[in-house]
């Protein structure tokens, strides 16, 4: 799980830092820092340079071009059809009792909430800018509109293959219960 370290990434990324003064900054597990600071390059939130044998990152402030958008939605829908089969050969995401997630369930579900919060983090992100006149309204409408399709399309297949009604109720609250609530500075 890499998204709880993005925020406080951003947050000590202002000026261009190597990666052990980022994972000493966030305090942590290093290899997740780590993940987390290469999905945020993928995504175009943070900028990377050497320095001799030293990768450095700082975060970016611009909005991101249309280009970079586009493939970051493809890492997105690589993740998402990699989830999507997941669910398919997991039979069930409950125990016998109908009461807990099994083993796979949940991890299952945890991949799935960390793509979602991925999406829900780029669109807060969207928001900010175009109420900051960063990006044009409607390109800011546009790419909030393929991140809504994309989270509507993983909720829907995980709702949709399960109709047992306590399932149902347990995957609601997993995702009430862990939604991430997001402060994201720029």
């Amino acid at each position: 799980m890499t998204t709880k370290y993005d925020d406080l990434i951003l947050k000590h990324t202002g000026n261009w830092k190597h990666t052990n003064a980022i994972v000493a900054k966030v305090g942590g597990e290093k290899s997740a820092i780590v993940q987390a600071i290469k999905r945020l390059v993928e995504m175009d939130y943070l900028e990377n340079s050497t320095n001799k044998n030293k990768i450095l990152y700082k975060r970016k402030n611009s909005a991101q071009s249309e280009f970079n958008f586009i493939l970051m939605m493809d890492n997105f829908e690589v993740n998402q059809k990699t989830e999507l089969n997941r669910l398919k050969q997991i039979p069930t995401l409950m125990m016998l009792d109908g009461k807990r997630f099994r083993a796979k369930g949940i991890e299952l579900m945890e991949d799935i909430l960390e793509e979602v919060n991925r999406a829900y983090m780029v669109k807060t992100r969207l928001n900010y800018q175009k109420n900051s006149s960063i990006l044009s309204s409607d390109v800011a409408e546009q790419r909030i509109k393929k991140l809504d399709d994309y989270i509507e399309k993983i909720m829907t297949a995980v709702m949709s293959k399960h109709t047992e009604k306590n399932t149902i109720n347990a995957i609601h609250e997993y995702f009430q219960n862990h939604a991430t609530k997001f402060e994201f500075k720029i």
